[in-house]
Parts: C-alpha cells; sequence; structure tokens
C-alpha cells in the first residue's frame, strides 16, 4: 500500500483516540459535578446512573440521547470483554471497537519504517 494512505490511516486512527480520550476525559468531569442516580422528570443535563452497570444519561436538551452514548462509549472498552463471555456474538463488535487503536500502530510501525 501507497505510503500516503498509510499516513491518512494514521491520521484518522488518531482522531478516533482522540475522540474516544475527550469523552472519557468528558465522563470524568460528569462524575466530578454532575448529579449521581436517579434524578427529577424536569433535570437538566447528565448525570451518572448506576443500576447494574455504570452508564451516563442525559436529558432536557436538544441531542441528549447522542450525547449520553457518547459519555457512556469509552466505559465499552471496559464492559465488553465481560459481555463476551455470555454472548459471544458480540466479539465482532469488539473487533469493531478496537479497530482504529490497531490500525493507529501498524500505520505508524509502517510510516516510522518508510522514513527511515
Amino acid at each position: 500500500m501507497n505510503l500516503r494512505y498509510w499516513r491518512l490511516i494514521r491520521k484518522l486512527s488518531l482522531a478516533y483516540i482522540l475522540v474516544v480520550a475527550t469523552l472519557f476525559i468528558a465522563s470524568l468531569f460528569v462524575l466530578g459535578f454532575g448529579e449521581d442516580g436517579v434524578t427529577k422528570s424536569n433535570y437538566v443535563g447528565c448525570y451518572n446512573h448506576d443500576a447494574l452497570l455504570a452508564e451516563f444519561k442525559c436529558s432536557g436538551f436538544v441531542g441528549a440521547d447522542i450525547l449520553a452514548f457518547g459519555l457512556t462509549y469509552p466505559l465499552w472498552y471496559l464492559y465488553m470483554p465481560f459481555f463476551i463471555v455470555v454472548r459471544p456474538v458480540l466479539a465482532f463488535a469488539f473487533a469493531a471497537m478496537l479497530f482504529f487503536p490497531v490500525m493507529f500502530i501498524v500505520s505508524s510501525t509502517k510510516v516510522a519504517r518508510a522514513n527511515v
């Protein structure tokens, strides 16, 4: 494959990793400054909801469900290996989640070897 494509893959993978890291940091802020448990029905914002597994819920604004999914997404890297034991077909979802971090390592190695 052309070196130009490996550089593009590296940039896309790095962007994905940065987005997931940013979501993780944002979820830490919600843990630190947000509410815990069940909130009132007119609550506006995001909060930590831990029924059996910790997750984030948002309410009261447009895009609340998307933000809640984004805040919970980094936790799936922790949960997914345990879910694979219960439902092995989730190994495909976990492989898809690991695609960009693995491709970052592979593309960084290819670009480093080409520059030497």
